[in-house]
C-alpha cells in the first residue's frame, strides 16, 4: 500500500478511526510517519497543537474568526492565548470557550472527567455543591430584604455543615 502523504513509499503505519459510523482510515511510510510526530511533539502553541491533531484525523476546523477578544478580568486577547498557549487568569476559560471548548474537546475526547473517584469524594462535593448553592440564595434574599427565608436558608446550610462534624 502506497504512503497516503507522499503518495511514493511503501506504508507502513496503518491508522483507522470510526467516530460515528463513519470509517477512516490513514497509510503512512516511516518518513511521513516521522513527521507527523514531530509536528505533535515540535507543537509550540494551541493553534499548531490543534492543526496537527487535525493533520493526523485527515479533518480540517473551520478557520477562528481573528475578531479582537479580550479577557475582561486579565486583558489577554484570544490571539495571544492561540500564540503562545497559555491562558492569563481561570476567566479566560469562559471568555474565550467559545473556541477553547470545541478544541479541547476534540484533543481530550470530551469537557468533563469521566474517571473514577472515592464514593466518599462524590458525596462531599454534591454536599460542597448544595452549600456553594444555598450560599447564592442566601445572599439573593439578604440583598433583596427577604429576611425570614434568608434565615430558614442559612439553617439549611448550618445543618449541612454540622454534617461534616459528625
Amino acid at each position: 500500500m502506497i504512503c497516503d502523504e507522499c503518495g511514493q513509499s511503501q506504508a507502513i503505519f496503518h491508522s483507522m478511526k470510526i467516530i460515528n459510523g463513519t470509517k477512516s482510515e490513514r497509510h503512512l511510510c516511516a518518513s511521513c510517519q516521522s513527521k507527523v510526530s514531530n509536528r505533535v511533539a515540535a507543537a509550540k502553541n494551541l493553534a499548531e497543537l490543534f492543526s496537527s491533531f487535525n493533520a493526523l484525523s485527515g479533518t480540517s476546523t473551520p478557520p477562528v474568526k481573528r475578531e479582537i477578544k479580550l479577557c475582561q478580568n486579565c486583558g489577554i486577547g484570544l490571539t495571544q492565548v492561540l500564540k503562545d498557549g497559555y491562558l492569563g487568569c481561570p476567566v479566560c476559560y469562559e471568555a474565550f470557550g467559545d473556541v477553547l471548548l470545541p478544541m479541547i474537546a476534540k484533543v481530550q475526547n470530551g469537557t468533563r472527567h469521566k474517571g473514577k473517584s472515592p464514593h466518599a469524594a462524590r458525596a462531599k462535593s454534591a454536599r460542597e455543591l448544595e452549600i456553594e448553592h444555598l450560599r447564592g440564595e442566601l445572599k439573593i434574599a439578604a440583598d433583596s430584604e427577604r429576611y425570614e427565608e434568608a434565615a430558614a436558608i442559612q439553617s439549611k446550610i448550618r445543618a449541612l455543615l454540622g454534617d461534616d462534624k459528625a
